[in-house]
């Protein structure tokens, strides 16, 4: 697979000049070379051994395994490093410049003072106009804001608990007769934690007065969905802090979807049916990568229990990988699953969960351990992972507690192993759990590594129904559904919300660079995942079954204008069992994916004003024809459905209109929606249908007295 790069900045020839002699003099990966310095690189691997090398010392490489090259964006230590096992680097000099601009870029916005403005039609982050896509934290938690006062009938906000520079706050003290403020803000945790060498890379007037906390959006028709169990898309974004493009990308599919409830009849299905809760992961770090000039932080800000005083950075090289830290699968001993030293970029924290981030996400996701029904509850997703003891037939023995029985989820008492075999139910309700990184482009599910414990099996209980779905959103947005990265991860979200809740649960990496330009962001990385989350979105009431079926996509409703009650309007969609993308597996010695199986289209139905599974509803079959977009290996797996629908009886006002298809296998899939509109009744004068009665009445009555006055006149009288 060729890479593509994205389009140079202007203006960039001086900057490719300088980074292509420094190439020809070779001081490009020297000792002491500039440390906020960053170079695109690819490099060759002739093995496994070497991948496995390669993957273990850089962050969110790539790997092209068509062509056997891992691509990355690495320091100069870390080229060095690359260069020390004797393996062979290219530099990417047009990439490296482009990266080079987009820094120095961010350094004049600083300068500048155009961070601080604040507008959600038109925010400013990381750099000035070129890089305005990338809202900061203080920008985003006010687009909440906004959000919430613009749709207050269909947001939530919710505060789930403060990060790490929060929770060491102090009031001002007196000491030696002089206050001692050094614990009273964000900026003097700061200056009292990381050396003025290194603190005089920031801007501190750009930082809050005071640290922030973790905070959800949470949105979805509330009055529509009072006492009803619906399910819900769970995000994280901005976890690890210098990957912008994630937390953008959760940002702008809220905005897309209360911007046109009512408007777009997707939208409007979606909010109706689903409900979606956006979680800000880490602001402390994304506050340090806003400003950090080569983006390299990506933990959390935790300088006590995890202070780092070596490296390159220093004491910016401190904080807990919070991917690394959930309680599910940490250090388990899993080979390169996260790292046990504090300078590493992958340090797993001192214990499970043992950062306030990670305890505040968990505890909104998770919910509380009820002991007496064996299950965690009142979460933002339920419980789907049976802990009751079971009979011979593997149904719950419920009221029997089970050898998992426990919060800690772990046999013998919370002491033992951890339960790697009980699945969810495939008819599990809750929705699904989706982490958003960059920049690997893929797709990932658990296990995230071998274990032992588990026969080096990373294949869950549910893996037939979590590779279909990422095999499926693959296709939307057009990334590797993989499982694993080349390299191994544990104590990460997704492993923990699965073992835990039995949640379908996923990280999408996606875009081409931690550094994307504002153009590549805005016509390749949010569209494509825009893609993606639409299909999910129409998948999520029962995921694990849905994606099995075709995708319904294309519903058109042929009307101009408004129609009278009783008219037939045309309808018709396109049904398509054939949107998989397939990929091998991360690592050549883990089980692959199970390929999909497609399958013809069999029926298709319209529905009106109720969905598919919903109690009462009757769907009208549609005829099926042959569709233009069929591939001539599966001609009858893409069909357009058509038919028409009788408006007989439907009150005035708009409908909502969803069809669904079925393949041969059984399976029904993803639902898409269509607008209709009935006009009002016309009347006839004489205010309607009473108006025109009494006027009949009015009119009976009149020849009634001219027949009387014409007996009168022939009697005489």
């Amino acid at each position: 697979m060729k890479r593509i790069h994205p389009p140079r900045l202007t203006p960039v020839a001086a900057i490719v000049a300088s980074v292509v002699l420094a190439c020809a003099a070779g001081v490009i990966h020297a000792h002491g070379g500039d440390p906020d310095q960053v170079y695109a690189v690819k490099i060759p691997y002739a093995s496994e051994d070497q991948l496995s090398k390669l993957t273990g010392m850089l962050d969110h490489p790539y790997v092209d395994q068509k062509t056997r090259t891992v691509h990355a964006e690495v320091s100069d230590t870390e080229l060095h490093a690359v260069e020390a096992l004797g393996i062979g680097v290219q530099i990417d000099v047009e990439e490296t410049a482009r990266i080079k601009s987009f820094i120095a870029s961010r350094s004049r916005d600083q300068a500048s003072g155009a961070l601080q403005r604040s507008s959600r039609e038109q925010p400013s982050s990381v750099a000035d106009g070129t890089h305005s896509c990338y809202r900061t934290v203080e920008q985003t938690y006010a687009t909440f804001d906004e959000l919430k006062a613009k749709y207050p009938d269909l947001v939530q906000l919710k505060t789930l608990g403060p990060a790490w520079m929060k929770t060491q706050i102090k009031e001002p003290t007196v000491v030696n007769n002089q206050y001692d403020n050094s614990w009273s803000s964000y900026t003097s945790l700061l200056a009292k934690f990381i050396p003025q060498s290194l603190l005089q890379r920031f801007n501190l007037s750009l930082f809050p007065a005071q640290p922030h906390d973790v905070r959800a959006i949470v949105v979805g028709n509330f009055a529509k969905q009072e006492g009803k169990e619906v399910p819900r898309m769970v995000w994280t974004g901005g976890i690890h802090a210098r990957e912008y493009a994630p937390q953008e990308v959760g940002t702008k599919f809220i905005e897309w979807l209360l911007d046109n409830y009512g408007k777009d009849p997707n939208a409007t299905m979606m909010l109706d049916n689903n409900q979606y809760h956006y979680i800000i992961h880490n602001p402390d770090g994304r506050k340090l990568a806003e400003q950090d000039r080569s983006a390299r932080q990506r933990k959390n800000t935790n300088y006590l229990t995890a202070l780092c005083t070596t490296g390159t950075n220093g004491q910016l090289g401190s904080g807990v990988d919070l991917n690394r830290n959930y309680p599910f699968g940490w250090a388990t001993g899993g080979a390169g699953g996260s790292d046990g030293n504090i300078c590493g970029e992958t340090f797993r924290g001192t214990s499970p969960a043992s950062e306030p981030e990670t305890q505040a996400v968990l505890n909104y996701v998770r919910g509380t351990w009820n002991q007496a029904q064996c299950k965690w509850e009142g979460g933002a997703l339920p419980d789907g992972r049976n802990k009751w003891a079971v009979d011979s037939a593997g149904k719950p023995l419920v009221g029997t507690p089970g050898p998992y029985c426990n919060p800690q989820n772990r046999a013998n008492n919370g002491s033992g192993e951890l339960d790697w075999q009980t699945g969810a139910s495939e008819d599990y309700p809750g929705g699904m759990f989706v982490d958003l990184h960059s920049n690997a482009r893929a797709i990932l599910w658990p296990w995230g590594v071998e274990r032992a414990e588990n026969g080096f099996n990373t294949h869950t209980p549910n893996n037939k129904g979590m590779a279909v779905i990422a095999q499926r959103l693959a296709y939307h947005n057009n990334y590797s559904s993989q499982q694993l990265l080349s390299y191994n991860t544990e104590g990460t979200t997704k492993d923990a919300f699965y073992g835990f809740l039995g949640a379908p649960s996923y990280t999408v990496e996606m875009g081409r660079s931690f550094y994307e330009d504002c153009g590549v962001f805005d016509r390749e990385t949010y569209p494509e995942n825009f893609n993606g989350f639409h299909y999910m979105s129409r998948a999520l009431h029962r995921v694990y079954q849905l994606p099995f079926g075709p995708d319904t996509v294309d519903v058109k409703v042929e009307q101009t204008a408004a129609v009278p009650a009783g008219t037939k309007v045309n309808v018709s969609a396109l049904v398509d069992d054939n949107r998989y993308r397939y990929s091998n597996a991360g690592q050549s010695t883990i089980l692959p994916p199970p390929y999909p199986v497609v399958y013809n289209i069999a029926s298709a139905k319209v529905y009106i004003d109720q969905m598919p599974w919903e109690a009462g509803a009757e769907g009208k079959p549609l005829e099926l024809g042959t569709s233009d977009q069929a591939k001539s290996d599966f001609p009858d797996a893409t069909k357009r459905a058509f038919g028409q629908i009788d408006t007989t009886g439907l009150a005035p006002g708009r409908h909502m209109v969803y069809v669904q298809g079925t393949n041969s296998d059984g399976k029904p899939g993803a639902v898409s929606a269509a607008f209709l509109d009935v006009a009002e009744a016309k009347s006839s004068g004489g205010g309607g249908a009473i108006g025109g009665l009494a006027a009949v009445l009015a009119g009976l009555a009149g020849l009634a007295l001219q027949r009387r006055r014409k007996q009168a006149a022939a009697s005489g009288l």
